[in-house]
C-alpha cells in the first residue's frame, strides 16, 4: 500500500500542481481540488457499475470473438468487443462529468474558463489513480510505469475538453440565470462536453484494443496539443487577464 501511496498517487499529485500552476491568474481552493480528487477515485465505482451494466446485459462485452471486415484491406475487427470499449469512453467520462456537476459546479470558487479544465483534470487524475490500483491488484507493480507515463496524462487530455465546455456552461447560467433559453443552452454545452470527451476516450481505447498502438500514442499528443490550445484560449477569456490579453467575451 505504501509502495503504491508513493509511486501511483505522487505522480497524480504532480500532475495536479503543474495544471494549478498553468492557471496564471488565479490559485484555487486546495479543499475543493482535494474533493475533486476524492470524487475522481469514487467515481471509477460508478464507470466499473455502468460497464458492468454494458458486459452483462448488452452484446457488447470485451470477449466477445464474433468479427466483421468493412473493407478488404483492413483485418476482420471484433466489432462487439469494439463495442464494449465506445461504451466505456462514455460510462467512464459520464462519471467523472458526475463528480464535476456535483462538486466543483455549484462552487463559488468556479470563476474563471480555467477553473473548469483543472477541476476535469483533477477528477480525471482521481479517477485513473483508482484504476491504477486496480492493474497494479492484478498484474503486479511491472505495470504501473508505463501507466504512469501514459495513462495518467491521457485521462486529463481526454477531459479536458469536457471542462472547458462545463465552464462555459456554468459561466452562461451564471450570467443569465432566469432565461429559460440559457437554461437549455447550459444542458447542450454540458452535453456537447460528454460527448467530445467521451468519443476522445472510446477512440483511444478502440484504437489500442485492435493493436493500433502507434495511432493511439499519435492522438495522445493530438490530444495534449489541445490541451494546451484550450489553457491559451481560458486565459485569453479570463476576467482576471490584462486588457492587453482579455479581448474577448465568455
Amino acid at each position: 500500500m505504501f509502495s503504491f501511496l508513493i509511486l501511483g498517487v505522487v505522480p497524480a499529485l504532480f500532475w495536479i500542481w503543474l495544471f494549478y500552476i498553468f492557471n496564471r491568474y488565479k490559485r484555487t481552493s486546495a479543499k475543493l481540488l482535494l474533493l475533486l480528487f476524492m470524487g475522481g477515485l469514487l467515481c471509477g465505482l460508478l464507470a466499473l457499475t455502468l460497464n458492468h451494466i454494458v458486459e452483462k446485459y448488452t452484446i457488447f462485452w470485451s470477449d466477445a470473438q464474433e468479427t466483421s471486415s468493412l473493407f478488404d484491406f483492413i483485418p476482420p475487427l471484433p466489432l462487439h468487443s469494439l463495442g464494449f470499449w465506445v461504451m466505456v469512453g462514455f460510462n467512464e467520462e459520464l462519471a467523472k462529468l458526475v463528480v464535476i456537476l456535483l462538486i466543483a459546479y455549484p462552487s463559488r470558487d468556479f470563476q474563471e474558463p480555467f477553473d473548469g479544465v483543472l477541476y476535469a483534470a483533477v477528477v480525471a487524475l482521481g479517477f485513473a489513480t483508482i484504476e491504477n490500483a486496480f492493474y497494479v491488484e492484478q498484474y503486479g507493480f511491472s505495470i504501473l510505469l508505463t501507466r504512469t507515463l501514459i495513462t495518467l496524462p491521457t485521462h486529463i487530455f481526454m477531459s479536458a475538453p469536457m471542462g472547458f465546455y462545463v465552464a462555459r456552461s456554468r459561466f452562461a447560467l451564471h450570467d443569465n440565470p432566469t432565461e429559460q433559453k440559457i437554461h437549455l443552452e447550459s444542458i447542450v454545452l454540458l452535453l456537447k462536453g460528454w460527448g467530445i470527451a467521451a468519443l476522445l476516450h472510446a477512440g483511444y481505447d478502440s484504437l489500442l484494443s485492435l493493436g493500433f498502438k502507434e495511432w493511439a500514442y499519435a492522438q495522445l499528443f493530438i490530444m495534449g496539443g489541445v490541451t494546451l490550445v484550450l489553457r491559451s484560449r481560458c486565459l485569453q477569456l479570463s476576467q482576471l487577464a490584462p486588457p492587453s490579453v482579455n479581448y474577448s467575451n465568455r
